[in-house]
């Protein structure tokens, strides 16, 4: 046999040996899910024409984006281009951005229109069909007019600063091919909330003074925006065309603070995607995004909620990346708004949430960078009534750690910054007659607009939580002893947080007398667990709490995350018939004057505000798996009509990848693997025993309580558990849902508009 032959031969017999490794593996492990098949179910399907950016389909990389939608009346159809790093950096002219730096304000580090690629179609625009495959990550649809139909494919490769748009035309007029045409439009460089409240900010906001520039370089068409800051942004674009077939590759690059720089480097990104060719870029890409989505997986009972989650689940890849910004209320997809930036008062610790728990960390590492980046200057800025607000958000950063198992991380980046804070709360406590400590007046967000109030239990749980946590890191490395004493006595001392007949209180001057969106008074409860539903007497105050918190005046206050938050609070608490109902609310948008979009973006008035939708695919996880208190807890929020639900490698505190099936309202099986060699002890509330049920070394299972058994893991290693039986089938499968349920969202034939679609989202759109 000749040599090319043999290798030939080798290369086969590995090939078959690596598929049937490949085969065993998926058979042992009982993984059934067709992926393709699976997510298909849950793309978002227009059967009308999206007209606006409340309505469009959206692509992106955690970097770039575009969302995609027609403007009728100028009969077109806009790629609407979107960069996460595009703020101003006036107050910082040596930095990409002035946030951060002292007295910049919003106005000041405003995220920034790019622009948008026009097609404008030869014909009238009468209708559209779209597709947002989640799968593949990319958009595909049509456009029907009255000379024809254009079909259209978009993409934004994860692993490349480009975006890609093929448009096919089939239009003609007179029997010959009539032409479309493609057209930069560039966004406005100028604060979109200068440009909303304009008397308002009149004679405090100078408008970016330079225009933009269009031009060719390079053989390249180019859009350069200049800024008064200095610097500039910069998107380029090429298009190439045979017949009525064009490829159009965008890239937009943002090298400020330099000048000069940022069309280079967009040239150079498309020119390396036009080399690189379409096919290469389109596996690049479905490769990224079928690995991603195969890092966890969930599935339960109800079709649209299940749908739900996973849009939401793209939404954060096509939101955040390791390598870019921290994810604000925009991500990549630009609309005049507002509120063009990032809030600390609940948005940005919302936003973060369901990137731990759905084992996608490491496109969250941008927020330890945001709070490592911005800790000095925050500290400074943030000691008066509202520093609770980055108190708070430093939880998030402490959340990355603990679900990683990571205690060293906790130890030497967390306790030196958690430290910092309770000395300045320290500064805000002093002792009543009976030597009791109480908290000087601070704000709780927007109760009552920005008052102050005292002992707001929103402080009171963010500081136990501060103290009780340094207490435990630092007791477990041996460090501080004297400090340890210190905030021990500190937490004895301080007072019971206040509550009246209704629960608790905002503070010990202001009950819960009016309905009120923020949850702030509850975070004891979620997400701080300083107080213990499990516990008896705990229980009974938060229960009694939340439900007067969420029912006060007939709900006339709240928006949408005060549903999302609703429910997660309904699940800590185990009331997993309330925490569906109330998530259901806010998918049937009954959100009061907010509104829940088709696209499952969120806005309030006409300012997207990306966290709500984020949170509530947080909470649908928390049906399902929670891990406060050092416990593992399947299944603990399911309510009584969902009989089956399977999960598979969400992640726990304590670096746990966890999976589990439930058939018939019983648990069947959960494993677990240890990422880190953390203690482990897993709630299972209906089992009486747990056994161990996969195969090799035997490891000790000790029953601590009710349904509750302490495993001894090391890292590395995984047990498969059963409630009995060891022939237990071990077997990931989806729930099937019915056809005619799925592709919910997007906007179906005959849908009605609503009032807010026709006044409020147009009112300031300038598109």
């Amino acid at each position: 046999m000749k040599k090319r032959q043999v290798m030939k031969f080798q290369y086969l017999l590995s090939v078959i040996l690596i598929f049937t490794l490949l085969s065993s593996c998926k058979q042992e492990n009982g993984n059934a899910i067709n992926w393709e098949k699976f997510m298909a179910q849950h793309d978002l399907v227009w059967e009308e024409i999206p007209t606006q950016w409340a309505e469009g389909a959206f692509v992106g990389n955690g970097q770039l984006g575009m969302m995609l939608y027609a403007k009728m009346d100028e009969n077109r159809f806009n790629f609407h281009v979107g960069r996460q790093d595009v703020t101003d950096h006036r107050k910082a002219p040596n930095r990409k951005t002035s946030m951060g730096v002292k007295g910049a304000g919003l106005l000041d580090f405003t995220r920034l229109d790019i622009g948008k690629m026009v097609l404008h179609p030869a014909g009238k625009i009468e209708r559209a069909k779209i597709r947002q495959d989640l799968w593949n990550a990319e958009i595909r649809g049509t456009i029907y007019t009255d000379l024809g139909q254009i079909e259209f494919r978009a993409f934004t490769p994860h692993d490349r600063m480009v975006q890609i748009i093929e448009i096919n035309s089939t239009e003609k007029k007179n029997g010959a091919d009539a032409s479309y045409s493609m057209e930069w439009s560039p966004g406005n460089p100028s604060c979109s909330r200068a440009l909303i409240k304009y008397d308002r900010y009149k004679d405090e906001y100078i408008h970016n003074s330079f225009k933009p520039e269009i031009k060719v370089m390079e053989g390249e068409s180019v859009c350069v925006q200049k800024l008064d800051a200095g610097g500039d942004y910069a998107t380029a674009w090429s298009e190439q065309t045979e017949g009525q077939k064009s490829t159009i590759y965008i890239s937009t690059a943002n090298e400020i603070p330099a000048s000069n720089l940022s069309a280079g480097v967009a040239i150079k990104d498309v020119k390396d995607a036009k080399k690189a060719g379409i096919a290469k870029l389109e596996k690049e890409n479905r490769d990224w995004w079928h690995a991603y989505y195969q890092k966890s997986f969930l599935s339960i009972p109800d079709t649209r909620m299940e749908t739900f989650y996973w849009i939401q689940l793209y939404k954060m890849a096509t939101c955040s990346r390791a390598d870019g910004p921290a994810l604000d209320l925009l991500g990549p997809f630009f609309k005049n708004t507002n509120w063009p930036s990032l809030w600390w008062n609940l948005n940005v610790q919302l936003t973060y949430w369901p990137f731990n728990t759905s084992n996608h960390q490491d496109i969250a590492i941008n927020y330890v960078k945001l709070i490592d980046d911005h800790f000095e200057h925050m500290i400074k800025n943030k000691v008066g009534k509202n520093l609770g607000d980055f108190a708070w958000a430093t939880h998030n950063y402490w959340l990355y750690f603990k679900y990683q198992g990571d205690e060293q991380a906790i130890l030497e980046k967390w306790v030196p910054k958690a430290m910092r804070i309770a000395e300045i709360y320290e500064t805000k406590l002093e002792r009543n007659q009976e030597g009791k400590l109480e908290l000087t007046s601070m704000g709780s967000p927007e109760y009552k607009g920005f008052k102050s109030f005292r002992n707001t239990n929103y402080n009171f749980a963010i500081l136990r939580w501060l103290l009780n946590s340094l207490i435990e890191a630092n007791e477990k490395a041996n460090l501080h002893p004297n400090e340890i004493a210190h905030w021990k006595q500190l937490l004895n001392d301080l007072i019971p947080y206040p509550v009246d007949e209704n629960g608790l209180m905002i503070g010990s001057d202001q009950p819960v007398d009016m309905s009120h969106r923020h949850y702030s008074h509850l975070l004891a409860l979620y997400p701080l667990f300083q107080l213990d539903p499990d516990s008896s007497e705990d229980r009974e105050l938060v229960v009694k709490s939340v439900l007067h918190w969420h029912n006060i005046e007939n709900r006339k206050a709240l928006a949408g995350y005060s549903y999302t938050g609703a429910s997660s609070l309904y699940a800590a608490m185990g009331m997993g018939n309330e925490a569906v109902e109330v998530m259901n609310d806010f998918l049937d948008a009954n959100i009061g004057s907010a509104h829940f979009l088709t696209n499952t973006f969120y806005i309030e008035g006409n300012n997207p505000v990306i966290e709500t939708p984020l949170s509530a695919a947080t909470a649908i996880m928390e049906y399902n798996l929670q891990s406060w208190g050092d416990k593992i807890r399947v299944f603990p929020a399911i309510p009584k009509d969902w009989q089956e639900a399977t999960f598979a490698d969400l992640l726990a505190q304590g670096g746990f990848l966890v999976s589990a099936s439930m058939k018939e309202g019983k648990t069947e099986w959960v494993s677990i693997e240890s990422q880190a060699g953390q203690p482990c002890t897993v709630k299972i509330p209906e089992w009486k025993n747990a056994i161990q049920i996969s195969k090799g070394k035997e490891i000790a299972i000790t029953k601590i309580g009710d349904g509750e058994f302490k495993i001894d893991l090391i890292k590395g290693q995984k047990i498969i558990l059963s409630s009995g039986s060891k022939s237990t089938k071990v077997e990931l499968k989806a729930i099937e849902h019915p056809e005619l349920e799925g592709n919910y969202f997007g906007i179906k034939k005959g849908a009605k508009r609503k009032a807010l679609l026709e006044h409020a989202i147009l009112e300031y759109e300038n598109q």
